[in-house]
């Protein structure tokens, strides 16, 4: 900025030298302006006592384009000396001088210079003087606003509201986009150059971080600091942009250091903490619950690669602790890989880290003795069938304190559950033949039963304890490829737990719950049990609960007597009978879902699980409508007793 107010002062001495005639003035003016930038011109020169005129200044070399430039002579009338430059209008183009039309080394020192009304190429007002050998330069634009000061080596700033760089269209990083900083800086420059401030203001909001940038012989430095109790309100508006409609509150504290090292890479490290943060969002639980939550990390970001890193890190919710570390790649192919560990997250933490009102029909629950799990996650944006999942886990040595879930009854006879479909119809139904005439024990099964379900619902379900990393994985390559979560990882015994003890809310409360259930179920009962309950409750039909039943209300027969086909198909809308019922409703299924009820029977070949024979007359089978579904199709809401 400098060389361009001293620029447009050039013009400054020859007008004072001829200040006595107005062609030799003009001439004079026009030969000095030309030494100064063979480019410059101008539209008219008025002299005056004591001062001269020039009207529609233009130097191009300096991208200069003014108004009106008075400039103040002092000294004898034939060698004038200018004592101040005032610039008002025009415009400014914010460049280097041109060297092929600019020769600065005629460039004059004046004591005063005030620069008003000048508008930059981005729109932006300028506002700039020197006196008494100070320089002040105010910029304003819709960006914001900046003044600086220098004296010397020496300068000061502040700059207020700023959304973007002034001058400049470079793009500002992701998470500043659409938010303000406000603050003040203080510096010197000379053959080192040292910058240091305060940001005090963030979307209005008070708030202090440090920062300050060095630079010597070539390379250069720089760091950030933050006291995050000091940014209550800009972190909580984060955090609400973050949260997915969550209405949250907390008082962070903890502290932020990033570090430039003149290198590729930028260090950082961060503690933050949250004694008490308290949350309502439908999606977790129906109640607002509170919690602690704790992250230390350290790690680095390379900005030209898009490169994230996290070497170390710990994450605390409550007292339950997880170890991590992670690579997040946004240059190109977007990928992020990420582990997580403990090898001795004890019961205690866990049922102490979970808050109540998450707890459920699990409230009171205590856990002794200790788990090990570690993680290993890789999630590809580009390509999500790259997505995959590892999971170590060994609760062998985890036992329960108490729970108020009973789950020797399910041994036993006489237990019941009571169950609700997706038309508001309740059920209670009793667990065992004894309490239930319906109810099919597991030696009754049809032998093609458990192949038809474990192919479309569960193929591991001999093998896992509960949990499947197959579907899990599936089910994060389903949801990536969609961008939305399209698909879950529930296994038959997850599925089980959640139709014996939860509601029907779809919240991460919930899942919690389906957790803890489902590895007591696989501990106190056998896969055959299992199997039992499941193919006895599971909803497939308005007030149609359990296989027995659906045989009677779509084919008008019971469980046993049913064909392969007539099976599969019942198989087949397990995921939504509230919308897939009403094929049968109809009478007949669409082409594509005929195709997909012969594909599970053709797997099940395929894999050695059914009889090429029941393949074969499966496929050449006709599904046939005969029992209530046809003559009443929905059934009325209401409450039942079996």
């Amino acid at each position: 900025m400098r060389p361009l107010l001293r620029g447009l002062v050039a013009a400054a001495v020859p007008l004072a030298l001829a200040a006595t005639a107005g062609g030799i003035l003009t001439h004079q003016v026009k030969s000095r302006l030309k030494g100064i930038d063979s480019a410059a011109s101008f539209g008219s020169v008025c002299p005056g006592a004591g001062w001269v005129f020039v009207h529609h200044l233009s130097m191009p070399g300096y991208g200069i384009e003014a108004e009106s430039v008075w400039v103040a002579l002092e000294g004898a009338p034939f060698s004038p000396v200018a004592s101040s430059v005032v610039i008002t209008g025009g415009s400014l183009i914010p460049t280097s001088p041109d060297r092929e039309h600019v020769d600065g080394s005629s460039l004059p020192d004046l004591p005063s210079i005030y620069l008003q009304n000048i508008i930059l190429t981005d729109g932006s007002d300028l506002f700039a003087m020197r006196s008494s050998g100070t320089d002040v330069i105010s910029l304003d634009g819709d960006w914001g606003s900046l003044t600086l000061e220098r004296n010397g080596d020496e300068f000061s700033g502040v700059f207020t509201d700023l959304t973007g760089f002034p001058m400049e269209r470079r793009e500002i990083p992701p998470m500043l986009e659409g938010h303000s900083v406000s603050g003040f800086c203080s510096g010197s420059l000379g053959d080192s150059t040292h910058l240091s401030g305060r940001i005090t203001g963030f979307d209005r909001q008070q708030v202090s971080a440090l920062f300050s940038y060095r630079s010597f012989g070539g390379s250069a430095s720089a760091e950030f600091s933050m006291d995050f109790s000091q940014v209550g309100a800009p972190a909580l508006a984060l955090l609400d942009s973050l949260s997915g409609g969550a209405v949250m509150t907390a008082i962070p504290a903890g502290s932020l250091v990033v570090a430039i090292d003149g290198s590729d890479s930028v260090l950082f490290s961060t503690s933050l903490s949250f004694d008490s943060v308290t949350v309502f969002s439908e999606s977790i639980a129906p109640d607002t619950f509170s919690t602690s939550a704790f992250l230390r990390c350290s790690g680095f970001v390379l900005p030209a690669s898009g490169v994230l890193g996290v070497d170390s890190g710990l994450l605390r919710l409550g007292q339950a602790e997880v170890n991590f570390s992670l690579m997040l790649f946004r240059g190109g192919r977007s990928r992020l890989v990420l582990d997580a560990w403990n090898h001795s997250l004890t019961g205690e933490a866990l049922t102490a880290s979970v808050p109540r009102e998450l707890m459920g029909r699990l409230s009171g629950l205590t856990l002794t003795g200790e788990m090990d799990i570690a993680i290993n996650l890789i999630l590809d944006w580009d390509y999500p069938d790259s997505c995959d999942i590892r999971i170590d886990l060994d609760a062998s040595r985890l036992m329960v304190g108490w729970s108020p879930v009973s789950f020797s009854a399910l041994r036993d006879s006489g237990a019941t559950c009571t169950m609700r479909d997706s038309w508001g119809n309740t059920m209670v139904i009793g667990l065992d033949s004894t309490t239930n005439r319906d109810f099919v024990v597991y030696d009754s099964l049809p032998v093609f039963f458990e192949p038809l379900l474990c192919c479309a619902e569960d193929a591991s379900f001999r093998t896992h304890s509960g949990f499947s990393v197959y579907h899990i994985r599936n089910s994060i390559r389903a949801d990536m490829a969609e961008g939305r979560f399209v698909r879950g990882g529930s296994t038959l015994t997850m599925q089980l737990a959640k139709n014996l003890f939860l509601g029907r809310d779809k919240t991460l409360s919930r899942k919690l719950q389906e957790v803890f259930l489902t590895w007591r179920l696989e501990r106190w009962l056998s896969k055959n049990r299992i199997l039992e309950l499941y193919a006895n409750v599971v909803e497939l039909g308005p007030g149609v609960f359990g296989f027995n039943s659906a045989a009677f209300y779509y084919f008008d027969k019971s469980f046993g007597e049913l064909s392969v086909r007539e099976t599969a198909f019942l198989v087949s809308i397990l995921p939504g009978p509230s919308v897939y019922h009403s094929f049968g409703a109809r009478g007949e299924l669409p082409a594509y879902w005929d195709a997909y009820v012969e594909r599970l029977i053709s797997i099940c070949g395929s894999r050695g699980w059914l009889e090429e024979r029941l393949v074969s007359e499966a496929l050449s089978d006709t599904l046939i409508f005969c029992g209530p579904v046809t003559e009443f199709g929905i059934v009325h809401g209401g409450s039942q007793s079996n």
